[in-house]
């Protein structure tokens, strides 16, 4: 993960906008520039509740035979904030060839995928990138042809190039180079980047290869062999902490001269003695240039033997021709009929996207790097690139029905990773566990695949690999344990990973169930009640807790890290597991159907911290990132299911366009896109885990979906008068179905018709809740109200509880329990503990909150300077409180000054002898906060003479990790009244920092003052 400053969050984000001329593409005509709205507001579903939804042409298209060529735009995405690329691939391959118009990726986040649609500048070409993601990295091994002359400098090998010669389509892309005049072709296989290069017939060709471009190079070598091959390897650090790739270039014709530099290069104390870029010279001639470039994570041989039996001669087109029938392969198994011309585009550019990742990672012989580091061989295909915080959500569940074998493949991919790493795969990408996002959704794919009838894989390893990774002590799993939910001072984006924890142990719960473990299905379907920890019955929303109770003040609209990448609103409703729960606990069908209403005609700005992932915003729901994805479906559950009908199919109308930047957020490894296709089908997977798909609104006249074993599955749509702007009936093979209810995955996987009847009325069935949801077991944490932890004469404390039949009993200190008065009165430093307990005396987790009786004697605090509002610790008196922070700035102990010194004066209420001073501070330079320079500290008995002290430290500005220290004075003897302290702020962010001259950050926690 990258740090754009202290505001970190788990892919690194910076917004920028599309440069101007834009419009020359050949893809302009198919889709307006901006014709999504990227962080905007599209306006209430509710106002628009009467308008009529037509169809605006009749072109209805048979099935399509080639929609690789006529119906895929790879530059969806490629504007905005999508961060797709435009390069050629195939389904799941390995290879990702495409132009490079970024070639610093770390300090740019439009430039994850090496490419925006902005841009005028090529780089060059290389071999392998993201689809979508937050954070940067691959676009490995790139390759530049250049005429007459060549470069080893970016700034002078890069081309401009326009637009309107730039073409690209499923496994294929296609550019002319300005400043070189060549034309370039680019194909692929699974394993093999094919390019094809047009030079002026009466000029050399040179064909630059940077091995240095893009991440840090860690270890590289570039051999060459005879004077028509070059093999070597690039090892490299970056979002990925290790990656190995390794590459073997074959020339349709031999060169006339090489030339590689530097010779030697030094990183640290290391010499390398092998070059990072070499330059390869042809002579004249009107003939194209071929070049084929194998890769491996294995070896050199492992991208040999991948080249050779892939590409084993040298037709481009036939490659081409491939790649292209691979891709019709996937596209057409599901045919559509219907929509408009745009509509098909954007459905099948999805569809396409569905299929880029994850990528296959072993090679043709079976060999793969493991996550141990070390080279393994498999049985089955291996994979990489898990996104699963994105794609448990829909591109998962979409797989099990399109792809059930290569499902059954990644899932052994996790037990490997399991096996080899020590757990499943949290978002692993090429052998390397990154750590990014939360939760362990690998146990949702896992659940879902096993109950929708995918099973070949070793199903009892399986819920090894679940309980093991969920029963581990990081990230706030062992708070989570403890007293069954995350408080904010135990990790940061403590109610999402609450919140995402309880679903997955309802996915470990079910799977464990299915295979008969009711003791572990019991305790994790225990575990998966976690989610009423943080719910709070006086807002509705889910809250951070902390020493008991919630975190004060509370705005809903705030983006803050107790949430990750989201406020309140965008959590508000993420039970997928629990609903008929929560649903009870926000009074019923009618009453959460009046709480979705406020989430969707909510004010769409937020507050707190800037957040680029939040775009796409009808109200709150906020479709440009995942967390809301579901919530549109969720009317399905209340007393106005029609509203599901409008606001899906505003969602599809208004934030996906034919267009560059018709994806209203990042891609996210086909996330948003294989939510357009659910969508289009008029279906939606509510709860991966569960077999039961949500009905939705269609958008085509027809669908047909290939199933395994020759069955297919037909979705029909018909409009009374060509409206359709409600769904007015269901029905499964000619039988009525209930809008409320759920069709199976099962019933569908048999085949058959499921057929929309559409017209203008909003027809609404009502929804029935179980009568058995009060009794809830274990019942939740109670909740303890205080005004602060720190209090100087007594302090009031209240219990309460999420509504339900259990009573609540107290203790004080060490005393015994007694059942929990209206308030309870502490007059001394103490604690209070708080269990609920069912009517048959079943406890639910203890609760203790902790309470500390200050004597500042009438000290207090002026402070100078200005702290941001997402670091204030409590408030102005924070730095005097007595309370300390932990390692982590995230988790609301630290105050936060940004880009100032920190300046305050302390008030001591009368003159007193100062023995020592100090000041705590934290510093953490991927995050840009560091310890002050120095701090000045000054003593005065009357506030007009001063006498001052200075203090440093020895800790380097380049220290890795998050540390803390006091700085001090140490041994002193003043006499003062008054104290006021200067943190000297260290200025820009160092020349060698990522975030070079960036604003830095002072985060301080605690002065410490002894006096006699």
């Amino acid at each position: 993960m990258i740090m754009m400053d202290p505001i970190q969050w788990h892919r690194a984000k910076r917004p920028s906008r599309l440069k101007a001329g834009m419009t020359g593409s050949p893809f302009a005509r198919r889709g307006r520039i901006g014709a999504t709205s990227n962080g905007r507001a599209i306006g209430s579903p509710l106002q628009v509740a009467t308008i009529m939804i037509c169809v605006v042409t009749a072109a209805t298209l048979s099935a399509q035979n080639d929609p690789a060529r006529d119906l895929v735009n790879p530059f969806i995405g490629t504007g905005g904030h999508g961060h797709t690329f435009p390069g050629a691939c195939v389904p799941n391959g390995l290879v990702q060839l495409s132009p490079d118009t970024r070639p610093d990726g770390y300090n740019d986040w439009d430039g994850a995928s090496g490419y925006h649609y902005s841009d005028s500048v090529i780089y060059g070409f290389s071999h392998t990138h993201l689809s979508g993601t937050g954070v940067s990295d691959l676009c490995d091994v790139l390759l530049m042809p250049m005429s007459d002359h060549h470069s080893f400098d970016p700034k002078e090998y890069r081309s401009s190039f326009r637009k309107e010669t730039e073409q690209a389509h499923a496994g294929y892309y296609s550019v002319h180079l300005e400043d070189h005049n060549v034309d370039v072709e680019l194909t692929s296989t699974k394993r093999t980047g094919v390019h094809r290069y047009r030079f002026p017939k009466e000029e050399d060709a040179w064909v630059v290869l940077d091995l240095e471009h893009r991440d840090e190079l860690i270890d590289q070598m570039i051999t060459v062999i005879g004077n028509e091959t070059v093999q070597g390897m690039r090892r490299s650090k970056s979002w990925a902490g290790d990656q190995w790739l390794y590459f073997v270039i074959e020339f349709s014709r031999p060169f006339k001269q090489n030339r590689l530099e530097p010779y030697m290069t030094q990183r640290g104390d290391v010499i390398s003695h092998s070059p990072t870029k070499g330059a390869f010279q042809f002579a004249p001639t009107s003939e194209p240039l071929i070049v084929k470039v194998g890769i491996s994570a294995v070896s050199i041989e492992g991208a040999r033997r991948n080249l050779e039996a892939e590409v084993p001669h040298w037709d481009f087109d036939r490659v081409r021709a491939e790649a292209e029938a691979a891709w019709n392969a996937k596209l057409n198994k599901i045919q559509v009929e219907g929509g408009t011309r745009e509509q098909q585009r954007i459905f099948h550019t999805a569809l396409y996207h569905s299929y880029v990742a994850p990528y296959i990672f072993n090679d043709v012989d079976g060999h793969y790097r493991g996550m141990d580091g070390q080279v393994h061989h498999a049985d089955h295909d291996v994979y990489t690139v898990f996104s699963l915080w994105d794609t448990f959500r829909s591109l998962h569940p979409l797989m099990t029905i399109l792809e059930p074998e290569m499902t059954s493949d990644w899932i052994k991919t996790f037990l490997l990773h399991y096996q080899q790493g020590g757990r499943l795969p949290v978002w692993e990408l090429w052998g390397n566990e990154t750590d990014c996002m939360i939760g362990y959704h690998s146990v949702s794919v896992i659940a879902d695949a096993y109950m929708k009838g995918i099973r070949d894989f070793e199903v009892e390893l399986a819920l090894e690999a679940m309980v093991h990774t969920a029963e581990l002590d990081h990230f706030g799993l062992e708070a989570y344990k403890h007293r069954g939910y995350i408080s904010s001072e135990d990790a940061p984006e403590s109610v999402s990973r609450t919140l995402e924890y309880a679903y997955d142990d309802w996915c470990i719960a079910r799977f464990a169930e299915a295979l008969g473990h009711t003791d572990i299905a019991e305790r994790f379907f225990a575990r998966s009640r976690n989610w009423q920890n943080l719910f709070d019955p006086s807002t509705g929303f889910f809250r951070a807790r902390r020493n008991g109770g919630f975190v004060e003040p509370f705005d809903p609209y705030e983006v803050n890290f107790h949430f990750t990448e989201a406020n309140a609103w965008h959590y508000a409703f993420f039970v997928p597991h629990d609903m008929d729960r929560f649903i009870q606990l926000h009074g019923g069908t009618s009453a959460f159907g009046s709480r979705l209403d406020a989430l969707f005609e909510a004010s769409s700005k937020t507050t707190g911290r800037e957040q680029s992932d939040i775009t796409g915003l009808i109200g709150q729901y906020a479709h440009g990132n995942e967390p809301s994805h579901g919530f549109a479906y969720l009317y399905t559950r209340s007393a106005k299911l029609h509203l599901t009908d409008l606001l899906v199919a505003k969602v599809m109308r208004e934030l996906y366009s034919d267009a560059p930047d018709g994806l209203s957020g990042n891609e996210d490894c086909g996330q948003m896109s294989a939510w357009y296709v659910w969508s289009a089908l008029g279906l939606y997977p509510l709860t991966p885990g569960s077999t039961g798909l949500a009905f939705g609104m269609p958008l085509f006249d027809a669908a047909t979906v290939t199933l395994p074993e020759g069955r297919s599955l037909v979705i029909r749509s018909s409009a009374q008068s060509g409206v359709r702007t409600h769904i007015e009936r269901v029905m499964w093979n000619g039988t009525v179905r209930q809008r409320a209810g759920a069709i199976t995955q099962d019933e569908l996987l048999a085949g058959g018709t499921l057929s929309f009847e559409l017209g203008p009325r909003a027809v609404d069935h009502p929804v029935q809740l179980p009568d058995d949801q009060v009794a809830m077991e274990p019942p939740p944490a109670p909740i303890v109200h205080a005004k602060s932890p720190v209090f100087s004469d007594s302090i009031t404390v209240s219990i309460t509880s999420v509504p339900g039949p259990w009573e609540l009993r107290c203790a004080v200190g060490d005393g015994p329990m007694f059942p929990c008065p209206e308030h309870l009165t502490l007059h001394a430093s103490g604690t209070v503990t708080a269990v609920a307990y069912t009517m048959e005396g079943v406890p639910g987790p203890a609760i203790t909150a902790h309470f500390v009786k200050v004597d500042r004697r009438g000290t207090t605090i002026e402070l100078e300077s200005t702290y941001a509002n997402q670091y204030s610790a409590g408030g102005p008196e924070a730095l005097i409180d007595g309370l300390r922070g932990g390692n982590d700035f995230r988790t609301g102990e630290w105050q936060g000054y940004h880009g100032q010194d920190l300046q305050a004066t302390i008030d001591l209420g009368a003159p007193k002898r100062v023995t020592s001073i100090g000041l705590s501070v934290l510093q953490d330079q991927k995050s840009w906060i560091w310890f002050p320079s120095e701090v000045e500290f000054a003593f005065s008995t009357n506030g007009r003479q001063w006498s001052t002290v200075r203090a440093t430290h020895s800790t380097p500005l380049n220290a890795d990790g998050a540390m803390t220290t006091v700085i001090s004075s140490g041994p002193i003897a003043k006499r003062a009244r008054y104290v006021k302290l200067i943190a000297r702020n260290v200025g820009p962010c160092p020349t060698w920092h990522p975030g070079s001259g960036g604003t830095s950050w002072i985060f301080a926690d605690e002065v410490l003052i002894t006096t006699e």
